[in-house]
């Protein structure tokens, strides 16, 4: 796949739901001792799976 360059817009709220999956991933792999993973990886990810997914995927 081809990688490219996008821009996108989230409101505050979306940015603090992020910023918490951020954390929770970053907890995770410190207590595994694995590498701290790049917020930029993050965003592909939520690109690729889509935030509104899997976000609902986590609220249940």
């Amino acid at each position: 796949m081809a990688k490219s360059r996008i821009s996108i817009t989230i409101d505050g709220k979306m940015a603090k739901a992020i910023e918490n999956y951020y954390r929770e991933k970053v907890k995770i792999a410190a207590e595994k001792g694995e590498v701290i993973p790049k917020l930029s990886n993050i965003y592909e990810e939520i690109i690729e799976r889509g935030w509104e997914s899997k976000a609902g995927s986590r609220r249940k």
